[in-house]
């Protein structure tokens, strides 16, 4: 039999989160089963097991995945060497486009917050959607100082953001009603170029 690399138990593993990940979407913490993950994922019931120890854990495991990511996504940008304009631009195509891309763990995102099932979850979104905050907030002030941004309430600005991309593609309802089916990604890059248009000043400084 052959031994599983490093790379390869983590790529099985991190496929096992992604059908999970669906399955919850799908039928809710409470109704999703292992052995439903099992049959999906084309594996055994005893090796998720294994490798997670119980339902609770692989549902847990799915967050910590995509709290990461988001984590990693803004250490990247933190470092990039772009004005405040670009920046932001670039930055809000990312976003958007990995909340657009993973609707399965948005569902999950949205029945955590109302069910408020696992307190250790909550604690984590706290924290990520303080980087979040935080990471925008320093990036519009910064282009407000230099110039790049109109002088408007940084904060309110930053809430409407997270607010506006958390209503338009994360509420199923709202979607349905007002977009009579789910946003595609040409209507992201106009919430993008809206978002935008809200706070650069006409002029903005020239590298």
């Amino acid at each position: 039999m052959t031994k599983l690399t490093n790379n390869s138990l983590q790529e099985r593993k991190e496929t096992m989160l992604m059908i999970a990940e669906e399955v919850f979407a799908q039928y809710s913490f409470a109704g999703a089963t292992i052995r439903l993950i099992a049959e999906r994922s084309g594996m055994n019931s005893a090796m998720i097991s294994y490798y997670f120890g119980s339902k609770e854990a692989l549902y847990l495991n799915i967050f910590k995945l995509r709290l990461e990511e988001m984590a990693q996504e803004i250490s990247r940008f933190e470092l990039l060497d772009l004005d405040p304009l670009k920046k932001l631009n670039a930055y809000l195509t990312t976003y958007i486009g990995r909340v657009v891309s993973n609707q399965n763990f948005n569902r999950l995102l949205c029945n955590e917050l109302v069910s408020v099932q696992h307190s250790s979850i909550i604690a984590q979104l706290s924290e990520a959607r303080n980087r979040l905050y935080n990471f925008l907030l320093k990036m519009i002030t910064s282009g407000i100082a230099k110039g790049y941004f109109k002088k408007i309430d940084e904060e309110v600005f930053v809430l409407n953001v997270l607010a506006l991309v958390r209503s338009v593609f994360t509420d199923h309802l709202t979607t349905r009603i007002h977009l009579n089916e789910l946003p595609q990604r040409n209507f992201a890059r106009r919430i993008v170029d809206y978002l935008m248009s809200t706070i650069t000043i006409e002029d903005p400084p020239s590298n």
